[in-house]
């Protein structure tokens, strides 16, 4: 669970210090106080896309970090040994530096991190719902993927989409078989002939064999050349190895009078030392070079190889071995290419092992579905919807696809006496609302991550139905921990910590989070059912809330 978050020149959090209780943990504040201060740290530490406008004003950089414990068994302590993360306090230490220039830094357990690594993390750690999440109900494949993740059928379907994906690849190979099978031997003929061809030649380098025969054609100027430089530079009566002594040895005496002379001085004796070995370096190669005829013809006879293999390729002649190159990978393609009657009854088998997968994922839907709407149902009736009812409706496909058999949709109806019809046609908003916040709870229920955050996805609800709101979170806290920032006083009641945000007129502006004490919890509590005007009564009705926390 999360159990220390602190934030350094983050957004309106100037130095922020924060720990977080087990159980179900909500956020309170007036508007424009930061609440989203904590989601916002939380979601860099996970790896969620930042921006300049979370460093502090007037600072260069924001640095925030969240600090998780975790039990030895646990899906997240698999990940930290696989990557070499573990930390010997037993503990998950994510953190995630801002610079004003936009760029980021991260570390897990102080080690240099990548983002995606972050991610992959934090994808264990935590689950956030936002209030935006209800448009998902409103995506065509939610249903299915809901329906399989609560009942627990994730895997039965990952297993019906590789079945499928491995048909449809055979199926492809058998189609690609078919259509090469007239020409296939006939190619598989011609690359070999012409690999042939090439074969004597790639070994050699096309380069090599022309600067050689080059050297060899201008043997008789390159040592006339290299004789005429060896007689300037050391073999004359006056060369320029005994001129540049002569220079270095006369203002070696004054070296000690003027530091630009010593520069001089050190520059020539580089100068000398480089000439030196230029000289000995131009003696070898003179000394180790011969005019040979025969090798020159060989060579003129490979060069011409070259040559004409490529003007019948329509190359350059540095370019056959990478043509050569090609040309294998065309064969050995086109080799392992299977018997398209062997392909065929491969088609059938990956096609009957799908259907088989895919039956089975059907049944075990449609045999959860009837329960599973049920369960919804009277979840979504104590939200002020005492005529709710859902439906699942399976929708043969015309053709089976990754998904199994079926087009699978939500119906629902807040009305008696109407029949359900899809969640689109027929919800309100603020049915879409309570129906996602009953399908998150849900979902949460399932979910591996030892912390869930739900961001303000009580909007929309008040009275009696926000309560039942916080008893359903309340509850889930016995089980995880849960993050809520919620408006409505009734579901902070039965929280088991209130957290509250305040913002202080400093220079610039900033925010702070802290814990209330109980009494502090009614003060806050009253705040947010009377407004501004706080009195007896409604700290009264905030006492009652309270207690019916503990009901």
């Amino acid at each position: 669970m999360l159990t220390h978050l602190t934030l350094i020149n983050f957004a309106l959090a100037e130095h922020l210090a924060l720990d977080i209780e087990s159980g179900f943990n909500v956020l309170t504040g007036e508007t424009g106080a930061g609440k989203s201060l904590l989601l916002d740290a939380l979601s860099a530490c996970l790896g969620e896309r930042t921006d300049t406008s979370l460093v502090r004003f007037g600072t260069d950089k924001a640095d925030v970090t969240a600090v998780f414990s975790y039990t030895a068994d646990s899906i997240e302590a698999r990940w930290l040994q696989q990557n070499e993360l573990e930390d010997e306090s037993g503990e998950i230490h994510l953190r995630r530096v801002i610079f004003s220039t936009g760029r980021s830094k991260a570390w897990i357990n102080g080690r240099p991190s990548s983002l995606a690594e972050l991610k992959s993390i934090g994808r264990l750690l935590v689950q956030l719902y936002s209030q935006h999440s209800q448009q998902q109900l409103l995506d065509a494949p939610y249903p299915r993927q809901w329906l399989d993740r609560y009942s627990n059928l994730t895997a039965s379907a990952q297993e019906v989409k590789t079945a499928y994906q491995t048909w449809q690849k055979t199926m492809r190979l058998h189609e690609e078989a078919l259509q090469a099978q007239a020409t296939r031997q006939q190619q598989i003929s011609t690359l070999e002939l012409q690999i042939e061809e090439v074969e004597e030649i790639v070994e050699q380098s096309y380069i090599d064999l022309d600067q050689e025969y080059d050297r060899l054609s201008n043997h008789e100027s390159i040592m006339q050349d290299c004789s005429y430089s060896l007689n300037v530079l050391d073999e004359a009566e006056e060369n320029l190895s005994q001129a540049l002594a002569g220079v270095i040895k006369r203002l070696e005496d004054h070296i000690e009078r003027s530091p630009q002379l010593t520069d001089v001085y050190n520059t020539l004796m580089n100068a000398q030392s480089e000439v030196d070995e230029a000289t000995a370096n131009l003696r070898n190669f003179a000394d180790n070079q011969s005019f040979d005829p025969e090798r020159m013809e060989q060579l003129n006879r490979e060069l011409e190889v070259f040559h004409r293999l490529a003007r019948k390729y329509r190359v350059q002649p540095e370019e056959l071995k990478a043509e050569y190159d090609t040309w294998q990978q065309e064969l050995e393609h086109l080799q392992a290419l299977e018997d398209p009657e062997t392909l065929a009854e491969q088609v059938k088998q990956t096609e009957q092992l799908f259907l088989v997968k895919a039956q089975q994922l059907e049944q075990e839907r449609q045999h959860v579905a009837p329960s599973l709407a049920k369960t919804l149902t009277s979840q979504v009736k104590q939200l002020a919807l005492p005529e709710a009812k859902f439906e699942f409706e399976f929708e043969p496909l015309k053709e089976p696809n990754a998904d199994g058999l079926s087009f699978i949709k939500l119906l629902f109806t807040a009305n008696k006496g109407i029949p359900p019809q899809p969640l689109s046609r027929v919800a309100s908003g603020g049915e879409l609302s309570r129906i996602a916040l009953v399908m998150q709870v849900m979902n949460s229920e399932k979910t591996e991550a030892d912390v869930i955050v739900f961001d303000e996805i009580d909007v929309g609800i008040s009275g009696g139905t926000a309560e039942i709101v916080g008893r359903l979170l309340s509850n889930l806290g016995q089980h995880v921990q849960v993050l809520c920032i919620t408006h409505q006083a009734q579901v902070a009641a039965q929280s088991d910590q209130h957290l509250l945000v305040q913002k202080q007129q400093t220079n610039p502006a900033s925010s702070t989070i802290f814990a209330l004490s109980e009494d502090e919890r009614i003060q806050e509590l009253a705040r947010m059912t009377g407004g501004l005007e706080i009195n007896e009564t409604t700290r009264q009705h905030a006492k009652q809330l309270r207690q019916m926390k503990f009901q």
